[in-house]
């Protein structure tokens, strides 16, 4: 009888404590070829009821993707791209495992450079509030190799919900 209470027990943990990695509501998707202007960004804003996230960029030249987690964060980007403002103190890099230089594809034909979650899997988005996902194709991080011409991305993007209330 114990044993029968225990290994029910047991279940029930396990059940509720991977439901919100495999379950959850899709709040946002896209799948889209998205243009970014040289010295610039391109912003997206995510959902604040998102827990996870899970994205894959693509283009033929490099650039970085950022997921920055506050408005404050986002606002001094935007300051530091744009010649016309002061550029400030503090440079955000953004949520540090979410945000990313691309890097070449091994044996990719087409020589793509690619920027994605961990295993292009979901990530827990860890963001209090509203966050927001760059393609930035700009100088914010001082690379010599920014682009002077126009990146059309393929973005894949989608932002879950837990469906548990824990």
């Amino acid at each position: 009888m114990r044993r029968r209470r225990f290994l029910t027990g047991a279940a029930t943990g396990a059940v509720v404590g991977t439901a919100g990695c495999i379950g959850g509501e899709v709040i946002l998707t896209k799948d889209e070829m998205v243009p970014v202007p040289p010295e610039d960004g391109r912003i997206f804003e995510l959902p604040s009821d998102g827990d996870e996230i899970e994205y894959i960029a693509r283009d033929d030249r490099p650039f970085s993707v950022y997921v920055f987690g506050s408005d404050s964060a986002l606002e001094a980007y935007k300051m530091y791209i744009d010649e016309d403002e002061e550029t400030p103190d503090d440079r955000p890099s953004g949520v540090d495992s979410l945000s990313k230089r691309t890097v070449m594809l091994r044996g990719s034909p087409d020589e793509l450079h690619e920027a994605s979650t961990e295993n292009k899997g979901r990530e827990p988005l860890n963001v209090d509030g509203t966050g927001y996902l760059v393609l930035d194709n700009s100088n914010y991080e001082s690379d010599p190799s920014a682009n002077d011409e126009r990146l059309t991305v393929q973005l894949t993007l989608k932002v879950v919900s837990s469906t548990l209330p824990i």
